[in-house]
C-alpha cells in the first residue's frame, strides 16, 4: 500500500517559457501559482548563466506563501533526462545494481553526458534481467540545487518530467487506466512520447520543438496565454514534425519493443501546447488511432486545477516507484532536530578539541623555545671540537619550526573512509601535491561508498578512479621480508611480499580501485586543528607528529615520486 509524503511539501516545475508551483499537504492541494519567465532564462532545462532567476523565483515563492526550510520536490524538463532500457547480467543480485551501474556508466554503458546522477526501476519480463535507467548530467543539477539552497528550501527530491506527467494522468484521468498507453505530452517548446506498458513506462522520448524566444508569454488568471511571434510556415513545418516523430516511435515500439504482438489502441493528449487543436486534427486525419485530449480543466480533490499542472499533480500523488535523481549527498537531512542536535554536540566537541590543540600548541612553543636556548648555550660554550653536534641539534629545532608536511595526515583523513575490512595497499605523495594510491575492499558497494566520500570531500579535487580489478585472495601464505635501499635518500625501507602456496584454496574475490587525486594542503593543515569540514569524520585521539632520526627531511631534488607503502615527496 503506497503512502503520500507526510507533511506539506512545495512542488515546482521549471520549463523554458514558466516556473510552476503549488503546496500541497497531506495529499491536498493547497495554493498553487505559476510566473512567466523572460526568453533565454533556460534552454532545454539548463538555467543560463547570464541570466537571474532571484526577482522571478523571489515573487512565486511569495505567491505561494512559501516559509524558510520549506521541504521542496522539483520535476526535471524531459529535455534533460534520459531514459533507457538495459539488460542486467544475472549474476548481478538486486542489492548491487547500483554498484554495478556506477562502475559500468561510462564504459560499457556510453550515455552522452559525464558523471551523470542516476536512478533507476527494475522491469519484470519473464525471468529476464531488465532496468529502467534514468540520468541527466549533474552540472544542470548542482545549478537547481544551488538555487533552492540560496533560497534557503530543502530539495528532497527531483524527479522526471514525463514520469510525474504520467503519475498525474493515471490517478486523476479515467483513459490513462489501460494496459498499453502512449501519452503525448505537447508543451511550447518541446514534445514527449511516453509508451506505456503494464503501468510501467517502457519508452520515454523527448524532442525540442519551438525556441522560447518565438513566444510572448502572459500570465492571466493563474493560466499562461500564448503568441506566437513568427510565420505560419514555421508552424507547418513543426507540426509535420512532431506528426513524424510520432510515427516513428510508434513503429519502433511495434517492431521491436512491444511484447507479445501488443498493438497501442489509445492515445492521450497532453500539455498546453499552443496549436494543440490543429496537431489533433492532423493526428485523426493520419492515423486510425483514439486521441483522447485532457480537458482545460481537472477535477483533483473536488478541485479545478489547469491541466499544465499536470507533471505537479503527479508529483503529489502516491507512488512506490518513485524516481529521485537527486544525489544522496544532496538530499535534505530526514530528521532536522535529530540533526541539529547532532550538530551541537559535534560543535561542543570541536570547541573542546580547538582548547585541547591550544594548550598543546602552547606546550611544544615553549619546548622549541627551550631547545633554542639549549643551542645558543652550546654554541656560546662548545669548542671548535663540538661544532658538528651543535649543527645537527640545531637543524633538530629547525625541522620542528617547520610547517608540518602534509603526507601523513592526508593518509590519515583517507583512511576515514575505509571500511572495517578496507586496506591502503600503495600509497604516494607527489611533490605537486597529488596521490597516487591502491586501494582494497570486500565488495563493490564499500569501493563505491569510499569513491563517492572522496568525491564530496573538498580536501581533495580532480579525483579519479583509474581502474578496479578483482583479486583473488589465499588462505594460506608464505611471509617475504627484504630490505631495499632507497636511491634518492640512501635509507633503507622494509619491503614484505606474501605469496601464496600452491595447494591453498582461493576465498571469495577482492576489489582492488586505483584512485588519483590533488590534495589541497591548507585544507589538510585546517583538519589537523579541526577548522576544515565538519562533516570529515575524525578519529578519536589526534595524533602528534613524530620526528624520527635528527629530524632531518630528505630533500628529493629531481622532484620524482618515490612510491612506498606510505611517501612523502617534498616540493623543490
Amino acid at each position: 500500500m503506497t503512502q503520500r509524503r507526510k507533511g506539506t511539501y512545495v512542488y515546482f516545475n521549471f520549463t523554458d517559457v514558466a516556473i510552476f508551483g503549488a503546496v500541497v499537504k497531506k495529499g491536498v492541494l493547497k495554493r498553487r501559482a505559476v510566473v512567466s519567465l523572460p526568453a533565454g532564462t533556460l534552454q532545454g532545462g539548463w538555467l543560463q548563466p547570464e541570466a537571474s532567476l532571484d526577482l522571478i523565483f523571489d515573487s512565486l515563492l511569495t505567491k505561494l506563501k512559501v516559509p524558510r526550510g520549506s521541504k521542496a520536490v522539483l520535476a526535471l524538463d524531459g529535455s534533460l533526462v534520459l531514459a533507457r532500457k538495459l539488460d542486467i547480467p544475472e549474476t548481478i543480485a538486486t542489492n548491487q545494481i547500483r554498484g554495478y551501474l556506477f562502475m559500468e556508466i561510462g564504459h560499457s554503458i556510453v550515455l552522452p553526458f559525464e558523471e551523470p546522477y542516476f536512478d533507476y526501476t527494475v522491469l519484470e519480463d519473464g525471468g529476464k534481467r531488465e532496468i529502467m535507467l534514468y540520468a541527466a548530467p549533474n552540472e544542470a543539477l548542482k545549478q537547481y540545487t544551488q538555487l533552492f539552497k540560496q533560497k534557503h528550501l530543502r530539495l528532497v527530491a527531483a524527479e522526471p518530467q514525463p514520469l510525474s506527467t504520467y503519475f498525474g494522468l493515471e490517478a486523476h484521468y479515467p483513459a490513462a487506466d489501460t494496459d498499453t498507453l502512449l501519452i503525448w505530452n505537447a508543451n511550447a517548446t518541446n514534445h514527449q512520447l511516453i509508451i506505456i506498458e503494464d503501468r510501467v513506462p517502457r519508452l520515454i522520448r523527448s524532442v525540442d520543438t519551438f525556441s522560447a524566444d518565438a513566444w510572448d508569454v502572459d500570465v492571466i488568471e493563474d493560466q499562461l496565454h500564448y503568441r506566437y511571434r513568427s510565420d505560419d510556415q514555421t508552424v507547418e513545418l513543426v507540426l509535420d514534425e512532431m506528426l513524424l516523430e510520432f510515427s516513428r516511435v510508434l513503429d519502433f515500439y511495434r517492431f521491436s519493443l512491444a511484447r507479445e504482438s501488443r498493438e497501442i489502441k489509445t492515445v492521450v493528449l497532453a500539455g498546453d501546447f499552443p496549436f494543440r487543436d490543429e496537431l489533433a486534427t492532423r493526428f485523426r486525419t493520419n492515423f486510425d488511432l483514439q486521441l483522447d485530449e485532457v480537458p482545460d480543466m481537472m477535477t483533483i480533490d473536488s478541485q479545478s486545477v489547469p491541466r499544465i499542472y499536470l507533471p505537479i499533480v503527479g508529483l503529489a500523488t502516491a507512488r512506490p516507484d518513485r524516481i529521485n535523481l537527486l544525489p544522496e549527498s544532496d538530499e535534505a537531512p530526514k530528521y532536522p532536530l535529530v540533526a541539529s542536535l547532532i550538530l551541537l554536540l559535534f560543535g561542543g566537541l570541536i570547541g573542546g578539541y580547538l582548547y585541547w590543540q591550544t594548550d598543546q600548541f602552547a606546550n611544544r612553543v615553549e619546548s622549541v623555545d627551550d631547545q633554542i636556548q639549549i643551542v645558543r648555550q652550546l654554541q656560546s660554550e662548545s669548542d671548535q671540537s663540538s661544532k658538528q653536534e651543535v649543527v645537527q641539534l640545531k637543524q633538530t629545532v629547525e625541522s620542528l619550526e617547520e610547517a608540518p608536511k602534509p603526507a601523513v595526515p592526508t593518509l590519515e583523513r583517507i583512511t576515514r573512509y575505509l571500511p572495517e575490512r578496507g586496506y591502503i595497499l600503495q600509497y604516494a605523495y607527489g611533490a605537486d601535491d597529488t596521490v597516487a594510491m591502491t586501494a582494497q575492499f570486500e565488495t563493490l558497494d564499500e569501493l563505491n561508498d569510499f569513491y563517492r566520500e572522496l568525491l564530496t570531500d573538498k580536501v581533495f579535487s580532480g579525483t579519479t578512479l583509474a581502474s578496479v580489478t578483482t583479486k583473488t585472495m589465499n588462505e594460506k601464505t608464505d611471509v617475504v621480508t627484504t630490505t631495499t635501499v632507497d636511491p634518492a635518500t640512501g635509507q633503507e625501507i622494509p619491503t614484505t611480499e606474501i605469496t601464496p602456496n600452491d595447494d591453498t584454496k582461493t576465498e571469495e574475490p577482492r576489489y582492488i580501485g586505483q584512485f588519483s587525486m590533488e590534495v589541497n594542503p591548507e585544507e589538510v593543515v585546517k583538519g589537523e586543528t579541526n577548522e576544515a569540514d565538519p562533516a570529515v569524520p575524525k578519529e578519536d585521539k589526534p595524533s602528534e607528529p613524530e620526528i624520527e632520526g635528527d629530524g632531518q627531511t630528505p630533500d628529493d631534488p629531481s622532484g620524482e615520486v618515490i612510491s612506498t607503502e606510505v611517501e612523502e615527496v617534498p616540493e623543490n
